[in-house]
């Protein structure tokens, strides 16, 4: 998938801080970059996001901010909105609701439902009605820290998955020809290669140790003392119910 770099408008890239600029609040394509990078724990789909980029790029300026309405209100239509992200109208709206429900977005809806922009003599939008994208600039950091929790689980899942693999090369070494373990042989296979959940690669890291305490008491040992971690090491499921506390709750990572 193209990165969100790719395919801003020009102009619009995130700009670069000199040591003295780092509290300028970051741009609009950043913060989207952010909720692309957390899109998968978000269980959001790449519809989504280009839904959102649709939005932002309707966002007037580079930075999203609530100074002015038309700095954080997309007022165009679904049908705008379904032309400029090359989807349907329907799944506009469907993907509308999952980011509203996400906090992603808020709605500021007018009395007859639609949205619309009111300009003044000079042409400068005074008040506007639809969706606000104010959630991605209000709570920036509470998904930076959700990205930081994200990253920090795939990478102990990489790290579980290598001892997994790790162990089962000592397995095939000290128990070449056993008939009776030839079952574990193929489950370990089936889960290492494709992406394990945790629970997965700890079960399967405790039956391989386990078989190789018959024959090698030492070496277990030896893998149970690089990697203490292993056993009763629970990281947090990152699935939607979590990302949706995480997301109402933001103390919850702190």
């Amino acid at each position: 998938m193209k990165t969100i770099a790719g395919l801003a408008p020009g102009g619009a890239h995130s700009p670069r801080y000199s040591a003295g600029q780092r509290d300028i609040a970051p741009s609009k394509w950043s913060l989207l970059q952010v909720i692309e990078d957390i899109r998968e724990p978000l269980g959001l789909k790449g519809t989504s996001i280009s839904l959102l980029r649709a939005m932002i790029s309707f966002i007037k300026g580079d930075h999203i901010t609530a100074a002015q309405d038309d700095g954080h209100i997309c007022f165009a239509s679904n049908v705008a909105l379904a032309k400029r992200t090359h989807v349907s109208v329907q799944t506009v709206e469907r993907h509308i609701t999952k980011l509203v429900s996400l906090g992603l977005l808020t709605r500021r809806s007018s009395a007859n439902g639609k949205r619309w922009a009111r300009r003044d003599t000079s042409g400068r939008i005074v008040l506007a009605t639809g969706l606000s994208l104010m959630p991605l600039s209000a709570r920036h950091a509470e998904f930076v820290q959700v990205n930081q929790t994200y990253k920090e689980r795939i990478t102990n899942l990489l790290i579980l998955r290598d001892r997994c693999a790790i162990a089962l090369a000592s397995l095939k070494r000290y128990l070449p020809n056993r008939p009776d373990i030839e079952a574990l042989f193929n489950t370990a296979r089936n889960i290492l290669r494709r992406r394990a959940p945790e629970d997965a690669l700890t079960t399967l890291l405790k039956n391989i140790t386990s078989k190789i305490q018959e024959v090698n008491p030492d070496q277990t040992d030896k893998l149970r003392d690089t990697a203490p971690e292993n056993e009763g090491h629970k990281e947090p499921h990152m699935n939607q119910s979590v990302i949706l506390r995480v997301l109402q709750k933001p103390n919850l990572l702190t």
